[in-house]
């Protein structure tokens, strides 16, 4: 005997697969289906096979094609588990005579998660970001090229539905979540109605025949089978996606339902940054037993706590620092800039004047710098080794270096790249402000400021500090800001280093780091760093000097950096 509830769902199953078979069967307008491989596009599918497996052979003409999306950074058996789905839908379709074509559409090299985040250093989106490119870049874009693709071979349509060339069904449920109800009410036609309009493309007509079903109607009818007919079991999708798990599912639009991890647990990348401290989805997997799990999460972990960290950023945006440097490239193509020691009272007048002050009035930093992303690199890599996952492809690393070349002007060769564990010693957080976040900093170590007098303008200096960072394949952070004696029209920028590492206990060895970073050190010397070391020695001394004549000696561009404190931080400006 069945309850009247079982009678109930089957008879709106039983509704739902005849309204697909009539948008099926209507006129000649290509189907494409949303496959995400979890609990809501599996019903979906399933519906449809049943639908058209009751169909006879000769009525089924139209091809529905499978659209899945490989982030490249889903777990390894998500991977694995998503592939093999899609492998078995392939086969089962083409004994069945099911008219369905599977695809797997991925992220083009440049706008993969390792590209992005290792190559160009490009930050992972946060709670508190507000550009989140991942899903973008990772999901909707890739899905987007195939959904055009399709749009370009439909044939053309003359009449009052000319407008949607092509039907997309996707498994949105309203029960999902309040933001997921609201997007559909946004698109759709009527309260009432399974059609929606799709947010990005008005020839696509979206079609959601699971809208109205509830998470028992969809388990209950999901759990009537072991295997489904396409091949995929139950038991694969329950261990991928249990009841209490929210789904990162398909992205064919800037405007469908959650973004990518917004709910906590959830079955999705397991580099999403949308979580803050420990993935739930990666500790119910170690606690599931999947202990090599551990890895991606102490990998995913140290890329959270890099992110902020001052060592391992840029001091500008990338675009910042370009149009500072065309700039700079501009005024030498005309040859109209002078010399600090020129003599003259004009042209010292001119150029106190003239000259460039550094302008940094709060710490806003630019992308992660080489260094952090080599670290990062050379962990995954290790990580690779250590469990036996394919986590990065030799593409991908090749990519990576020809973009550290190209955009950060530093080459590293592959047999370089040294798989390695990587010791953290704990977050260097700044405020705006340019001083410690104490809340946020666990380094323990004490940080110390090496001032740095330059005789350079603002242009000539961040392209001196950029060179010393290419040289060396490292980076240190520095607050740049200018020195200006307007009595004496004496001006020149100079830069702060910030220094904090294991093993630096005193100023003398902060600066020592920094000097040979510099290539301040015998031996290493070249014509421009040779010329900068002694301009540093003089205006240090001169800078001394005028301030004991003038009480006007100080900072102009911003705040000075903070003075010691409690024996830990000290503003240092060695002669």
């Amino acid at each position: 005997m069945f309850s009247s509830g079982t009678i109930r769902m089957n008879d709106i199953f039983e509704e739902i697969k005849e309204h697909m078979k009539k948008v099926y069967l209507m006129e000649d307008v290509p189907l494409a289906l949303a496959y995400s491989g979890g609990k809501d596009s599996t019903l979906l599918l399933l519906l449809l096979w049943e639908m058209l497996l009751s169909l006879p052979v000769y009525q089924r003409k139209k091809k529905v094609h499978l659209i899945t999306s490989d982030t490249g950074v889903e777990t390894p058996d998500m991977t694995e588990y998503l592939h093999n789905a899609i492998d078995s839908i392939q086969r089962s379709a083409d004994e069945q005579r099911i008219p369905v074509e599977t695809t797997i559409v991925k992220p083009s090299l440049k706008q993969s998660f390792w590209f992005k985040v290792l190559g160009r250093g490009t930050l992972i989106s946060t709670p508190n970001t507000r550009h989140r490119w991942c899903t973008a870049s990772l999901k909707i874009y890739p899905s987007q090229y195939k959904l055009k693709e399709l749009l370009s071979q439909a044939p053309i349509r003359i009449g009052d539905q000319a407008k949607h060339q092509l039907i997309l069904m996707l498994g949105t449920r309203n029960e999902e979540s309040a933001r997921r109800r609201a997007s559909i009410a946004k698109w759709e036609l009527s309260e009432e109605s399974y059609f929606s309009g799709h947010s990005d493309f008005d020839e696509i007509l979206c079609y959601g025949p699971l809208k109205f079903i509830s998470s028992d109607f969809l388990w209950y009818k999901l759990m009537d089978y072991t295997v489904f007919p396409f091949g995929v079991k139950l038991s694969d999708l329950t261990l991928q996606y249990g009841e209490s798990i929210m789904e990162c599912g398909m992205k064919t639009s800037s405007d469908q339902g959650n973004a990518c991890g917004a709910a906590g647990s959830r079955a999705g990348c397991w580099t999403c940054g949308m979580l803050s401290g420990n993935d739930p989805m990666l500790v119910r997997h170690i606690e599931e037993g999947k202990t090599k799990y551990q890895y991606l999460l102490e990998w995913k972990n140290l890329m959270l706590r890099m992110r902020n960290d001052i060592r391992f950023r840029e001091v500008l945006p990338r675009q910042l620092f370009k149009k500072k440097l065309k700039v700079l490239k501009l005024e030498r193509e005309s040859s109209n800039y002078l010399s600090f020691f020129e003599e003259g009272d004009l042209s010292h007048r001119h150029r106190y004047e003239s000259f460039k002050r550094v302008s940094y009035e709060e710490y806003l930093p630019g992308a992660m710098t080489v260094m952090g992303r080599r670290i990062l690199l050379e962990y995954l890599l290790f990580i690779q080794e250590e469990t036996g996952y394919s986590l990065i492809q030799e593409d991908e690393i090749d990519a990576i270096l020809n973009c550290w070349v190209e955009v950060d002007g530093i080459s590293v060769k592959r047999d370089e790249l040294n798989p390695r564990e990587f010791d953290y010693d704990g977050e260097l957080i700044f405020l705006p402000n340019k001083t410690i976040n104490q809340k946020l900093t666990k380094n323990p170590h004490p940080v110390f400021y090496i001032t740095v007098e330059l005789n350079m303008s603002e242009d000539k200096l961040f392209e001196f500090l950029k060179e010393r960072q290419q040289a060396t394949g490292k980076s240190y952070f520095f607050f740049p800001s200018s020195l200006d004696f307007k009595k004496r029209q004496a001006v020149w920028n100079r830069a702060s280093f910030v220094v904090c590492n294991r093993g630096i206990e005193n100023d003398l060895q902060a600066a020592e780091e920094v000097y040979k970073w510099l290539g301040w050190s015998y031996g290493s010397f070249t014509d421009r760093t040779h010329k900068a070391a002694i301009n540093h020695l003089m205006l240090s001394a001169i800078g001394e000097a005028l301030g004991k004549q003038e009480q006007s000696y100080g900072f102009i561009s911003g705040e000075a950096l903070p003075e010691h404190q409690e024996g830990v931080f000290s503003l240092v400006n060695l002669e």
